[in-house]
């Protein structure tokens, strides 16, 4: 995989997902941040657990995915904010370029401008959002004049799914949480997330806002 050759116990690794429309110049990413609960020193044991954490990862969101979307590439490196460039000796990136997984014949994506809102729970503090797009068909919502709902079945689905990220999470020694600090983790405040809760009700966010706009690696 790269340049990571020794992970601490309790090191913050910082995780962001690409994802593409195929023949189209549409991409964006997601940002997670996963502690290390056990040490990997040397290049080959390090290496086996991010290629560990990316299985992960990938399986996680290609579960969740759309068919007609692609995800590119998973980046990690050590904790760096959010919408930071990388430093370029401490990041491995890893070519993915998997479709997803959830189809609905006979109906379509929902347009990506629309964005199933999922909570993450934390034991203190204000919980954090992931905003996810390309996981909801036609079929799955009611749309109103006041908004658009995901239905119940598949809303349960989206659930299911993210319990299953955080149960593999746990059975592999890693742990989701919430971080910050400007160059460097501020330790008094790093929360670890208990659950994460998709919301029904969708949230509206341009192509072009600036929470999907990672610097691409």
């Amino acid at each position: 995989m790269g340049t990571l050759e020794n992970i601490e116990v309790g090191e913050v690794l910082t995780v962001r997902t690409y994802k593409i429309v195929p023949g189209s110049p549409i991409a964006w990413a997601n940002t997670y941040e996963v502690v290390s609960n056990v040490a990997a020193s040397g290049i080959l044991p390090a290496s086996a657990r991010l290629r560990t954490l990316t299985d992960i990862i990938k399986n996680f969101e290609t579960a969740l995915l759309f068919g007609a979307y692609v995800l590119d590439k998973i980046v990690v490196s050590t904790y760096v904010p959010d919408g930071t460039p990388y430093n370029p000796f401490s990041f491995v990136s890893r070519s993915i370029n998997q479709p997803g997984q959830y189809n609905t014949p006979g109906w379509g994506p929902l347009p990506l401008q629309l964005c199933t809102l999922v909570k993450r729970k934390v034991p203190f503090g204000r919980m954090g959002n992931i905003l996810f797009r390309g996981i909801v068909s036609a079929r799955d919502a009611n749309i109103t004049s006041s908004g658009t709902v995901i239905t119940s079945g598949r809303l349960s689905q989206i659930q299911n799914i993210l319990q299953s990220f955080i149960d593999q999470l746990t059975t592999e020694d890693f742990t989701l949480v919430l971080a910050r600090g400007r160059n460097v983790v501020e330790t008094s405040t790093l929360r670890f997330v208990t659950a994460l809760d998709a919301k029904a009700d969708m949230t509206f966010k341009k192509l072009n806002n600036r929470y999907f706009d990672k610097l691409r690696q």
